[in-house]
């Protein structure tokens, strides 16, 4: 069994001021190096102040353009369209509660069946237009499909897998700073999240699945978020962070944890056709409220809404291609894995193990 301190652990969510304090962290060291290289940049003579202007204004466009941004951001540009997909693979295995292992074994001491591996499958079409330079609108249409492995105590295995249409994503994003701003930039981003993922996925025997088998929340949901770009050529850096607020209770009279997640990045331009980046995440998600009263909290921990809930931590490494020239102007494809090193879980619950992302974007 967890203790106490474990399990208050893993349901503790980020606060605001925390999500605030990492903001400002990143942020004040950044304009320390900009400032330096802008006292050590020659002035331009007057004659030839409007050729220098000219040559800025198109260096500005490279960086905007050349400098990897994280997927689905587009700023600066008005009256554009972009199209996306993004695609992710992962892996669970392995039982956790808190920050410990647990065996099978032990966990089938408590429950008739626990789940042994996962793998999951998402899918995700996006698009995108800008009405002006400084705001965008956006719709995501994800698909999911997932299959888990279980063992039962009397010595049995079994697999159940399910696929569909997860919740639909409107979003928005604003920039809080001038467009003509390059160097640091602040964008808040909101949304909602629409229910058109389903709950009612059953299993061969018609029996409704555990909770993390349901292609969707069933409730709808606000996306709030706030961005910070920093950026001098070859490099860039930012800050992020985005949240799910869940609202009210889904037909079957309970809702799923709200959820936070944030991200420092750096990536740098190796030539103007490829960009490379690292990142640490840190993702946290609260238990289910209420229940749902076909699923027995007794047969195994998926269907207890009480260990549903954890916290993660995480490195990512990517890739990005941003053709500059040429019929693939316009496009970026980002590969990226994504290696947890610390987690806690209100379990027995199934730990992530890895995860690949892959996204393909096309501005026009």
């Amino acid at each position: 069994m967890a203790t106490p301190d474990a399990v208050r652990m893993a349901r503790r969510v980020p606060r605001a001021t925390t999500a605030a304090a990492l903001l400002a962290t990143f942020v004040a060291a950044s304009p320390l190096a900009l400032a330096a290289q802008d006292r050590m940049a020659p002035m331009a003579p007057m004659a030839k102040k409007d050729s220098v202007g000219k040559r800025s204004q198109a260096r500005q466009m490279h960086d905007l353009m050349g400098t990897p941004l994280p997927f689905g951001i587009m700023i600066g540009s008005a009256e554009q369209w972009m199209v996306g997909y993004q695609g992710m693979v992962g892996t669970l295995d392995g039982l956790l509660e808190g920050r410990e292992r647990v065996t099978t074994a032990n966990a089938l001491t408590r429950f008739p069946a626990v789940p042994t591996k996962m793998t999951m499958q998402m899918h995700m079409g996006m698009l995108m237009y800008a009405p002006t330079a400084r705001a965008t609108a956006m719709v995501m249409l994800p698909y999911t499909a997932m299959s888990m492995s279980e063992r039962h105590r009397d010595g049995t295995t079994s697999t159940e897998k399910t696929s569909g249409i997860g919740d639909v994503e409107v979003r928005g994003l604003l920039s809080l700073t001038p467009t003509s701003a390059h160097a640091h930039r602040f964008l808040a981003t909101f949304g909602v999240g629409i229910p058109t993922g389903s709950v009612n996925q059953h299993d061969p025997d018609g029996d409704r699945m555990e909770y993390p088998m349901q292609s969707g929340s069933g409730s709808y949901s606000l996306l709030p978020g706030l961005l910070y770009l920093g950026q001098v050529m070859p490099w860039s850096w930012g800050a992020q962070v985005n949240s799910t607020v869940r609202l009210g209770q889904n037909e079957h009279a309970y809702r799923l944890g709200d959820r936070v997640e944030m991200r420092l990045w750096l990536a740098r331009e190796l030539t103007p056709l490829m960009s490379v980046s690292v990142a640490a995440g840190d993702e946290s998600w609260g238990n289910i409220r209420g229940a749902d009263v076909s699923l027995d909290p007794l047969d195994e921990p998926t269907k207890d809404p009480t260990r549903q809930g954890g916290t993660q931590l995480n490195t990512l490494i990517g890739v990005v291609i941003h053709p500059q020239h040429g019929v693939f102007k316009g496009q970026q494809l980002l590969i990226e894995a994504d290696v947890p090193y610390r987690q806690s879980l209100n379990g027995p619950q199934l730990k992530r193990s890895n995860m690949l992302h892959a996204a393909l974007q096309w501005a026009f």
